[in-house]
């Protein structure tokens, strides 16, 4: 075999080992949970771990309400929406749309 040639093999190889290594890790984190769920706990119960908050999927309270469409609102957070966008264009005081 030639030099270049053993180094595809090598690059090939290694290439191999790091797949199956994050298969592997991926099987025990299963294993791990599905033990720990078994038990009646979470992997973070068990090992001490933070606890991320879930969100609640609601976001900020409206702060802003278009008069043409009561449907759409604005919390004031993030990008303005075109129809704020448009109406403080024309000369409308953003005031103007506060809930």
């Amino acid at each position: 075999m030639s030099y270049a040639q053993l180094e595809e093999q090598r690059k090939q190889i290694e290439d191999a080992m790091r797949n199956l290594d994050k298969t592997r890790k991926t099987d025990a984190k299963k294993a791990v949970r599905a033990t720990a769920k078994e038990y009646g706990f979470t992997i973070e119960e068990l090992f001490d771990l933070p606890v991320s908050p879930k969100s609640s999927g609601a976001g900020a309270k409206p702060k802003y309400r278009n008069p043409e469409n009561q449907d759409e609102t604005w919390s004031g957070r993030g990008r303005k929406p075109q129809w704020i966008k448009e109406a403080v264009e024309n000369g409308a005081d953003l005031s103007s749309f506060e809930i």
